[in-house]
């Protein structure tokens, strides 16, 4: 990735469909995704600027901490809600797969080392962690 400047070009920018850093992609939310991620129905797509993907990694590392977990590569996918709260489901794995940077990974199985939560930027909260289980 280049510099934090042109990092936060490709957050705000409409014309892109991802942003990515070597640890993280920010992707684009389609409504077909919804039942994946877990979102309410009625949500729609968000940008993220450089203060708020701070504070996302903060709260990621926090609640990762919390559950005994680490913080792998992992996946954002960033809606506002009716409520006026920003969302984030954040989709975490310590394997890299061909394409994580530009779909969604699903994986059965494989334990604490796939998880994912939604954080909710406005409020700080995390909630709907949800653990892959053994195989």
């Amino acid at each position: 990735m280049g510099t934090d400047a042109e990092a936060q070009k490709l957050i705000g920018s409409k014309k892109s469909k991802y942003m990515t850093t070597p640890d993280f992609v920010v992707l684009p939310y389609y409504t077909s995704d919804w039942d994946i991620i877990g979102f309410e129905k009625d949500v729609r797509p968000a940008a993220l600027n450089q203060d708020e993907l701070n504070k996302l990694e903060l709260l990621l590392t926090h609640a990762a901490q919390i559950n005994k977990l680490k913080v792998y590569k992992h996946q954002y996918v960033c809606v506002t809600d009716q409520r006026g709260n920003k969302l984030v489901w954040a989709n975490c794995f310590c394997h890299e797969f061909d394409g994580w940077r530009t779909d969604i990974q699903v994986v059965m199985d494989g334990g604490d080392c796939f998880y994912s939560l939604i954080i909710n930027l406005t409020t700080g909260e995390y909630d709907n962690l949800m653990l892959n289980g053994e195989a």
